[in-house]
């Protein structure tokens, strides 16, 4: 099979016109016709119904059986294409937000400086769906806060963290105390770190949503924090961030039933690839040596 063949059909169908396909990869309709039955030849089955003068393209059941195999075949070829391209030290790497904001924004940095030259393949996702990549192999490591028990995945606490309270002010002091009956709930900004925690906070303060907003990425969170009245619960890990971005923020520990600390941890397949092996260990010897210097966080690995 032709990969040009293979695009042609998916435009087919995704377009449901021939002619929208043709005009779209930049082919003449008789070429595009053409190229279809040579495909239906070489495959010896009909992948689409004709009629004289029908403008639509319809399937038949064996066009629809075919549209997964053709995916399957678009995607293979295209991995085979770039193995050429591929670096040496190549990692897909999965994070929740917070972490990647936090902590590995300076792993990423140092892996891919001129030193080491790594390159990383980066994405963000929820601890679920990362459990998901590793399992299948997509991802080499992920970074999650909610451990789970799958067969195929090694899963590793890396450190542990906790919480601080955080508010914009303009006279900053240094960092002191605050009791948790003193803060006022509505004018929380609420930002779920792991099942823990929201499980603390809906016993603290209960189902029912009494924070001024809620936000599941980090940036918007601190956003938020635009006056003295709003607050926020933070780990450690985001201090820096937090100095870094809001000159005037007030940072105090926590007093009273405060939140168990929180723990992250590292995910690996138990049967990685063979060609990422020393990859990841040159990535988790400086995942170790950035955590050693981040004075909020408890170094588990």
């Amino acid at each position: 099979m032709d990969r040009t063949d293979i695009e042609l059909f998916l435009s087919i169908v995704e377009h449901n016109s021939i002619s929208k396909a043709a005009e779209i990869l930049h082919f003449s309709q008789s070429t595009v016709s053409y190229r279809l039955k040579c495909l239906e030849k070489e495959l010896n089955i009909s992948l689409f119904y004709r009629r004289k003068g029908q403008r639509t393209s319809a399937l038949t059941k064996q066009g629809e059986l075919f549209i997964p195999i053709a995916k399957q075949w678009q995607e293979l070829y295209k991995n085979t294409e770039e193995i050429q391209h591929y670096p040496n030290q190549l990692l897909d790497v999965a994070a929740i937000s917070s972490v990647s904001a936090s902590v590995l924004g300076d792993v990423y940095e140092t892996v891919t400086s001129d030193a080491i030259k790594m390159c990383l393949h980066i994405q963000t996702a929820y601890s679920n769906v990362i459990y998901n990549l590793v399992e299948k192999n997509k991802v080499d490591i992920g970074f999650v806060a909610e451990p789970e028990n799958r067969r195929n995945v090694l899963t590793i606490p890396v450190f542990s963290e906790k919480y601080y309270v955080v508010r914009k002010t303009r006279y900053p002091k240094a960092m002191g105390t605050v009791y948790l009956e003193d803060l006022q709930p509505d004018k929380e900004i609420f930002m779920d770190w792991n099942k823990e925690y929201e499980n603390w906070h809906k016993e603290k303060w209960g189902n029912i949503a009494s924070y001024h907003v809620w936000v599941d990425h980090f940036p918007l969170l601190q956003r938020f924090l635009r006056d003295e009245q709003f607050w926020a619960i933070i780990p450690g890990s985001l201090l820096p961030r937090i100095y870094e971005n809001m000159q005037t923020v007030q940072v105090d520990n926590l007093e009273g039933d405060i939140p168990t600390d929180r723990t992250i941890y590292m995910i690996k397949n138990i049967n990685p690839r063979e060609n990422r092996l020393s990859t990841i260990v040159n990535f988790e010897k400086t995942l170790k040596d950035c955590l050693i210097r981040i004075p909020d966080v408890n170094v588990l690995l």
